[in-house]
């Protein structure tokens, strides 16, 4: 090198890809793949049925007047989002036995990535709140469904157990799958794109059908490539952890849909879910307010 060039800065997420290639066979990335199934489809809800028996009144499955409820009270609720600890544990264990990696090499530098979490948190949410004063035409108003004293004694418990379940899938998806198929491949846009297809296969919904079955899908990958360039770009995935608790947040804590994890919501949305999701205006906007947040969250870790 002569002395007067100037050293390339390495890439935000070098660290993180050097150390999936350590291992990184494309075996192995399709038995992590399996492994998630296998955490997500038996043992968690084993798990479920566990605390059913030990905790009714924690059980998230109850029978109600318009069929089974799931997460409509508030043990039940934290039961759900708790029980994604699942899949942080199993992501650590399976990257650690299949690929030789360690948590840090999953989520990046830790005083990183705490500082790129907590810039993020608040300009994504200062703007959220502004969008709660955009004028907006909906369908049926929500109904009251906790009291406001009620809401509030549940709320830490809630934002707990919401901070496990968004962690733990982006510590699977974005620190572990992506990172791991990236290597794999020689590509970081085909680590994005995969994990972002199977982060949104993960969301389909059978009990819907037509476009309602089809849009969360889609937003989902959507959101799982904005989430995944934010990764890439910051190098730890503060940024993505902090979009997706405050993309999460509306829905569990102020108005979720009638019976479905609605234990934790001040209010609740009583239209029909599959009116709701086929709703041109309800998917023209969430589509919109998903791709400005990942704008204000790439202006974020610029700063």
């Amino acid at each position: 090198m002569s002395r007067n060039s100037t050293p390339v800065p390495q890439h935000p997420y070098a660290p993180i890809i050097a150390s999936a290639m350590r291992k990184p066979e494309l075996w192995r990335v399709g038995m992590l793949i399996l492994g998630g199934i296998v955490i997500t489809t038996i043992l968690t809800p084993l798990f479920l049925a566990v605390i059913g028996v030990i905790a009714p009144n924690l059980l998230p499955f109850q029978n109600g007047p318009r069929g089974v409820m799931v997460g409509a009270t508030p043990g039940g609720m934290f039961t759900i989002l708790s029980s994604f600890a699942m899949l942080a544990f199993g992501t650590i264990f399976l990257a650690k036995r299949l690929h030789n990696r360690g948590l840090r090499d999953l989520t990046g530098p830790a005083a990183t990535m705490r500082a790129q979490f907590r810039v993020t948190l608040k300009w994504i949410a200062g703007f959220t709140v502004l969008t709660f004063f955009l004028p907006w035409d909906g369908g049926a108003e929500p109904v009251a469904n906790l009291s406001s004293a009620m809401w509030l004694f549940w709320l830490p418990f809630a934002l707990l157990g919401l901070m496990v379940q968004v962690t733990a899938e982006e510590l699977f998806f974005r620190g572990y799958m992506q990172s791991q198929i990236a290597a794999a491949t020689g590509s970081y846009p085909l680590g994005i794109a995969a994990s972002a297809v199977f982060f949104g296969l993960a969301h389909m919904n059978g009990s819907y059908e037509g476009m309602a079955a089809v849009f969360p899908v889609i937003w989902a990958m959507g959101f799982g490539l904005l989430a995944g360039d934010l990764t890439m770009r910051s190098g730890t995935i503060g940024p993505a952890v902090a979009l997706h608790f405050i993309n999460n947040l509306p829905p569990i804590l102020l108005s979720p849909q009638q019976d479905m994890m609605s234990g934790f919501g001040l209010f609740v949305q009583t239209e029909d879910p599959s009116t709701l999701l086929s709703d041109p205006k309800v998917m023209v906007f969430q589509t919109l307010l998903l791709f400005t947040s990942w704008l204000v969250a790439r202006l974020a870790i610029r700063r």
